[in-house]
């Protein structure tokens, strides 16, 4: 009963992020003339070259891949742990330290205040710690995780 909780648990969470990481990594290509002027008037990424802009997006999207499939599935996990972490941060910062706060995020993502999108990527940074814990206590379980095929 335990490891099939724990399996819809990850599986839910995993769900989250894939549709988190194709809907902002698409919406920033999709609109990546804005995307890119935004981060150029962030106080604390407007010296980025365009090419660590398109990285971004691309990272989102790859990450996204990585969730898919089994064998990469905890290295995804990791990966939106580390992104999330970032962004995080970076929200954070922009917060309590920038005076002009441009917000680079897509579609309906952009409609919430800083303070909304701060507790947000909390909340998604959590979860995606919850389901590597999960999925290790698994694996060291020696149960099989599901996962999507």
């Amino acid at each position: 009963m335990k490891a099939r909780v724990f399996n819809l648990t990850i599986e839910a969470i995993t769900a989250v992020l894939l549709l988190l990481w194709i809907y902002t990594g698409l919406s920033k290509l999709i609109h990546y003339d804005k995307f890119s002027f935004e981060i150029g008037r962030s106080p604390f990424l407007q010296h980025m070259p365009q090419a660590a802009v398109a990285l971004i997006p691309v990272s989102e999207l790859l990450i996204a891949a990585l969730l898919i499939f089994k064998r990469s599935r905890l290295a995804g996990l990791y990966a939106s742990l580390f992104l999330l972490t970032l962004f995080t941060g970076y929200v954070y910062m922009m917060l309590h330290y920038a005076y002009d706060l441009p917000c680079s995020c897509g579609g309906i993502i952009e409609l919430l205040s800083w303070e909304q999108h701060l507790l947000v990527n909390f909340v998604l940074t959590l979860l995606a710690a919850i389901a590597i814990i999960l999925q290790d206590y698994q694996a060291r379980q020696g149960r099989r995780v599901v996962s999507l095929p």
